[in-house]
């Protein structure tokens, strides 16, 4: 069998690899590690630097439902965000955490990275670092995965995965998920215990399997799908529009923001009549939407377009904060 994760002394390299060109000064006391750019950003930088396109592998992520992987320090534009670090490859960042990966399904805490094709390992992680003994606390919100491979699978290398990955090769279309009994050997070096777990092909949507698309033992996402929060109680699957995504701490909030892009505009007031609808939104934060504090409503909408209309500076909802 293959092993997901390697050894402890990889690890702590990695930790000593912090540069200061990723930190974040948030006091004179306190210096946090938060990745600069995403890895969309990075690769399309380096292939404009070079006159050609960086072959990429997708791989994909589900943010642990837990509440240690959630943290105010890990937040962009009003979202909560995973990182990405690996230390080898033709594109590579220059300090851990490295990259903010993309978002897939935010409401399902789906990540996506577009990898270097020549990178062997990653490490998936909650987005800021900082050394322990400056910042303690922040140090303890800290929470990543182990050491992964993601060079690829063939038949039997793992459980999860009993005909390799999709084509063999690499993990392309794959992602990786946290073990849900996380209870592993701890480290100095890593708080929350760096988190297991095991990979998976992804059809989309939250959902995920052991089987390609093209096999045999395929029959439709739904049948195939093992996400357990996808299913009711009867076993019925009905998908993963019932997860609530995370809130987002008060003080990076930015009410009427409902699409979560950091500004508030007209789109804002359409996401929220298409949730009023049923319409389904990939990005949409409700904490920021309800700008009067009676739930949502179509007045919000009414309210957000008005804001932006210049007719009114502020939401009711901040009144009431004051």
């Amino acid at each position: 069998m293959k092993t997901v994760l390697t050894k402890y002394c990889a690890l702590i390299l990695v930790i000593s690899l912090l540069t200061a060109c990723d930190a974040t000064v948030v006091s004179a006391e306190e210096i946090i590690y938060q990745p600069q750019t995403s890895v969309e950003e990075a690769i399309a930088q380096a292939g404009s630097a070079t006159g050609g396109s960086i072959a990429t592998n997708r791989i994909y992520f589900q943010m642990p439902r837990l509440d240690s992987w959630y943290s105010e320090y890990g937040v962009y534009h009003n979202r909560y965000y995973a990182g990405i670090y690996w230390w080898n490859g033709s594109v590579q960042p220059q300090a851990y955490p490295g990259y903010r990966a993309s978002v897939d399904q935010y409401d399902q805490g789906v990540y996506y990275a577009d990898v270097p094709a020549d990178v062997i390992n990653v490490i998936w992680n909650n987005g800021f670092f900082a050394e322990q003994s400056e910042n303690p606390d922040i140090f303890d919100q800290h929470c990543q995965t182990e050491i992964i491979n993601i060079e690829e699978a063939y038949a039997g290398d793992y459980d999860t995965l009993p005909e390799g990955s999709p084509n063999q090769t690499d993990m392309d279309g794959c992602i990786f998920i946290v073990d849900p009994d996380p209870e592993i050997t701890t480290s100095p070096y890593i708080p929350n215990r760096p988190f297991v777990g095991n990979w998976y092909v992804y059809y989309g949507d939250g959902c995920y399997g052991s089987y390609a698309t093209t096999s045999e033992n395929f029959i439709s996402r739904d049948e195939n799908c093992l996400n357990p929060d996808h299913f009711d109680e009867q076993g019925v699957h009905i998908g993963g529009d019932h997860i609530k995504a995370p809130d987002v701490p008060n003080d990076t909030l930015v009410y009427g923001d409902a699409d979560c892009d950091g500004a508030v505009t007209i789109l804002d007031a359409t996401v929220i009549q298409r949730v009023l609808i049923e319409y389904p939104q990939d990005v949409f934060s409700e904490k920021a939407a309800d700008v009067d504090g009676n739930g949502l409503d179509v007045t919000d909408a009414t309210r957000i377009q008005r804001f932006t209309a210049g007719m009114i500076d502020h939401f009711p909802i901040e009144n009431a904060l004051v």
